[in-house]
């Protein structure tokens, strides 16, 4: 048995870590404005450092990326795609993009999982799209919940900006979540894409809570 004298209390324990282990001063969180006004209004864009889930219909999610698109241009860097459902049409988009993206078309689920743990892990890109959409919903049954954890770990380190497009929610680990959903008639077929957006309606969630403009103020005020 130790003598009183040789017992540290957990204070003392906890003053001697304080000494010598400062708590480190918190890095200001960055984002990637997508250049979607509801989306950038409310968050600033999606956060580096964590892991962020699109849900919504296909249909939607091509025209995330189609402002995704639009923004790597504007800001001259560098973003990868992950295609898991072969959903991604390039026809549809501005040529002028892909210099700056690179697209990775996958057959199944657990084929994108590894090629998106291989680009988390080179941390050479600010942003990352996996674009899980179009898979069988049988297909995203098999990715494990341990994967998404895995991947918020990985931009943790990396400062990485990893967005995961889904049918529905099933990213456990997301930090945001971002709900898309869009009331078109047979009439949208024949509008210009810019009017579109008028249509789509744009939820965003921290961890489970909805977020507002008012709660984002009063967040920024404390």
């Amino acid at each position: 048995m130790p003598s009183p004298a040789n017992i540290i209390s957990l204070a003392a324990i906890r003053e001697t870590l304080a000494a010598h282990f400062p708590e480190a001063i918190p890095l200001p969180v960055r984002h990637w404005a997508t250049g979607w006004a509801e989306i950038d209004a409310l968050e600033g864009g999606v956060p580096h450092n964590a892991v962020t889930e699109l849900c919504g219909p296909a249909a939607c999610g091509g025209f995330f990326l189609h402002q995704v698109l639009a923004s790597l241009q504007e800001r001259r860097e560098l973003a990868a795609l992950v295609d898991g459902g072969h959903s991604f049409d390039p026809g549809s988009h501005d040529a002028g993009a892909f210099s700056r993206l690179l697209t990775v078309f996958c057959k199944t689920a657990e084929q994108s999982v590894k090629v998106t743990d291989l680009l988390l892990r080179d941390g050479n890109l600010p942003l990352v799209l996996l674009d899980l959409q179009m898979v069988p919903l049988r297909g995203l049954g098999r990715i494990p919940s341990s994967t998404w954890h895995r991947f918020q770990r990985l931009v943790e380190r990396s400062g990485t900006a990893l967005v995961v497009m889904t049918p529905q929610p099933i990213v456990e680990a997301a930090r945001l979540r971002i709900t898309l959903r869009a009331g078109w008639s047979l009439a949208a077929l024949k509008r210009p894409r810019r009017e579109l957006f008028e249509h789509i309606q744009a939820q965003v969630y921290r961890r489970g809570k909805q977020v507002t403009p008012m709660e984002e103020l009063h967040s920024r005020i404390a």
